[in-house]
């Protein structure tokens, strides 16, 4: 699979076509800045006034690299591909050695926070429940209990699919909807976000009241075990 640029992006890329490989380095820092802690203003900036262009025109540059690397990661480039993409942009060989190894380097990272914002673990949406008392029974000699019968409302985010081929047929309809500030925004909140379409599911559960006694202490455990330092510390690291 190849990545395409619009005319657009190979217009905000024209900036490194006019000058040294060492300028695009340069906006390959700037890139990796963005994607791990949003736009810098001050350095796009000094940028701007070092190669004598807007700030926006080195916003937009940066908006695009990061396009090119979150894209590349995205949908499991290898490396044949990922040089394809570039060369059909317009890259030289040189640029695309670069453009290569800071796709290399935040693979890894990228991919991570791209699988825990994709994940199918399911979300709690809504609750209800209702009571469920045999009045009457021939063969029953004993006292009747009472059922509790709940619905839980979940929702499970849809896959996007980890390998080349499961996105090949939607590349088109994603290129066009997908702005260059939502990617990296959703990479940078890939833990809390949940902006994907989601699947609504229905669990039920049946229970008789000494079952839901028990069930609710283990939750009362649990709501408490999240306030530990443990469980705060592996919040912290996630």
């Amino acid at each position: 699979m190849i990545i395409f640029l619009s005319e657009l992006q190979k217009e905000h890329m024209n900036i490194l076509r006019q000058h040294s490989t060492q300028v695009l380095v340069d906006f390959c820092k700037l890139t990796i800045d963005y994607i791990n802690n949003g736009m810098n203003e001050k350095k796009c900036f000094i940028a701007a006034e070092k190669l004598d262009v807007s700030v926006s025109a080195v916003q937009n540059l940066i908006y695009a690299l990061a396009y090119l690397i979150v894209e590349g990661c995205k949908y499991n480039l290898s490396e044949p591909n990922f040089r394809s993409s570039l060369a059909l942009a317009g890259f030289s060989e040189e640029q695309q050695q670069v453009l290569l190894k800071l796709h290399n380097t935040k693979k890894a990272e990228i991919c991570g926070a791209i699988n825990l914002f994709q994940q199918k673990d399911p979300s709690y949406q809504d609750l209800t429940w209702r009571f469920e008392v045999q009045v009457a029974s021939k063969n029953l000699q004993v006292d009747i209990k009472p059922m509790v019968v709940m619905d839980f409302v979940v929702t499970i985010p849809k896959s996007f699919g980890q390998s080349e081929e499961d996105f090949a047929h939607t590349i088109s309809r994603k290129k066009n909807s997908l702005s260059l500030i939502s990617v990296v925004s959703s990479i940078q909140n890939a833990k809390t976000a949940s902006q994907c379409q989601h699947v609504i599911n229905h669990v039920l559960l049946q229970s008789d009241l000494p079952n839901l006694v028990h069930l609710t202490h283990r939750l009362e455990e649990a709501l408490k075990e999240c306030k530990s330092q443990h469980i705060r510390k592996v919040q912290r690291a996630l």
